[in-house]
């Protein structure tokens, strides 16, 4: 006999499927007989024999492998930890180590901004980031402003929305927070972060602004060794990154901010450390993007991503666009031209193909933008790249055919044949 708590799980989940939402079963691994076209190791690090060597040379000589001692602020802050900042002098001075990207966002957002500050957003930031916001003493306050995507004009409205609404900002006083990401992964466009930054030098008073960019990815494709994409626009002064790597992922910022948000951040005080095989595996990552090697992937991701939206813009002109279409995605023209978007997003569902594919439902992305998401690697090549936009097009031509059975159908329905008489 179900009990009230199985009963309204049941409900939950048979009003997910009413509206289309999957529910995965995560009990069932994802296919892995077609090429990688969906997981985030965008320069093919997980396949690589080197890194994998260079992983495996450096762990047979830790002294501890498993486990990591407790929290970071008992136990788990071991040697193994606080060598991995010592390497990290050439990124930034300070950083803070969290074992996600979600948690990184968490302790940041949750932690730093307080009473009379103020936050501006674009609209379509991580889950991580608004869950942040939404536990800071901001929430409750109305302190949360968010604009409209990747729109320089609705930015700066805000802002004088939020200079209205604090003069303390613009007295000096108080502090307006800025969260955007470098690439956005579900529209696989970028933030015009020149054009942000140059919008808040202008409106608001020195050292009462902070921007965080959430870099989680474009670090490791961009800028020297893989620094990011604020690296290589010459802001890595200008903003603070979050960029993550294997398991963990580092907060860019200052240090008082990383005090206080190692002294105050649920997502620290309450979670074990990483564990040091993880930190061996970060330390492993950060040689390898500074290596030839991930020099030489970067320059076949960029091939490999003009290649595919090449094809992509040319094969399917004639299929229709509620079949499959492309979502349209911007670079900045103040962007160098090397820039470039690994992430193409796909309107429709093609799990039966062979793929490990899977859609992004609501409410990961708004209601009527459901879609699945092509993520490039250094290691795909065109022959993959041709045999998978093939698959689609297969796709679409099923699909158009069943449509004009249902068609032929709705007709037959509308107009049954007279019977003959008697």
């Amino acid at each position: 006999m179900s009990s009230p708590l199985d009963r309204m799980i049941d409900k939950v989940l048979d009003a997910r499927r009413g509206m289309s939402i999957g529910c995965p079963d995560l009990h069932q691994p994802m296919p892995t007989t077609a090429p990688d076209l969906f997981s985030n190791d965008c320069l093919s690090v997980t396949t690589s024999p080197r890194a994998r060597d260079a992983f495996l040379k450096r762990v047979t000589h830790m002294l501890f492998v498993f486990g990591s001692g407790g929290s970071r602020l008992l136990t788990g802050n071991q040697d193994t930890h606080t060598d991995f900042f010592g390497g990290l002098g050439c990124i930034a001075s300070t950083a803070a180590l969290f074992n996600s990207g979600y948690d990184a966002n968490l302790a940041f957002w949750s932690t730093i901004p307080q009473k009379g500050d103020a936050v501006v957003f674009d609209e379509f930031v991580h889950a991580s980031t608004r869950d942040g916001m939404a536990a800071s003493p901001l929430k409750s306050l109305g302190a949360l402003y968010a604009f409209k995507h990747n729109s320089v004009p609705s930015f700066r409205e805000r802002v004088q929305q939020v200079l209205e609404a604090y003069p303390n900002i613009a007295n000096g006083q108080g502090m307006l927070f800025v969260a955007v990401e470098t690439l956005y992964s579900m529209e696989g466009d970028y933030a015009p972060l020149l054009q942000l930054l140059d919008a808040v030098d202008e409106l608001i008073p020195k050292g009462c602004a902070h921007v965080m960019v959430d870099e989680a990815h474009t670090s490791s494709l961009f800028g020297p060794d893989g620094r990011g994409l604020l690296w290589a626009l010459g802001l890595q002064g200008r903003g603070w990154g979050m960029s993550g790597g294997n398991s963990g992922d580092l907060d860019l910022t200052s240090c008082l901010e990383v005090s206080r948000t190692v002294l105050y951040s649920r997502p620290l005080l309450y979670t074990t450390s990483l564990p040091h095989a993880h930190i061996c595996g970060l330390n492993t990552v950060f040689d390898y993007l500074a290596s030839p090697d991930s020099t030489a992937l970067r320059n076949r991701l960029r091939k490999v991503c003009n290649y595919f939206e090449h094809i992509l813009e040319t094969a399917p002109r004639h299929v229709p666009p509620n079949l499959l279409s492309l979502l349209h995605r911007e670079i900045p023209a103040d962007y160098p031209s090397k820039v470039f978007s690994p992430i193409f997003p796909l309107i429709k569902f093609l799990r039966p193909l062979g793929y490990a594919v899977t859609a992004i439902p609501y409410p990961t992305v708004p209601r009527g933008k459901e879609q699945i998401r092509v993520v490039l690697h250094a290691g795909n090549t065109e022959e993959e790249l041709d045999e998978f936009v093939t698959r689609l097009l297969q796709w679409v031509t099923m699909m158009e055919a069943d449509e004009e059975r249902r068609q032929d159908a709705r007709e037959e329905d509308a107009h049954p044949p007279e019977r003959a008489k008697l």
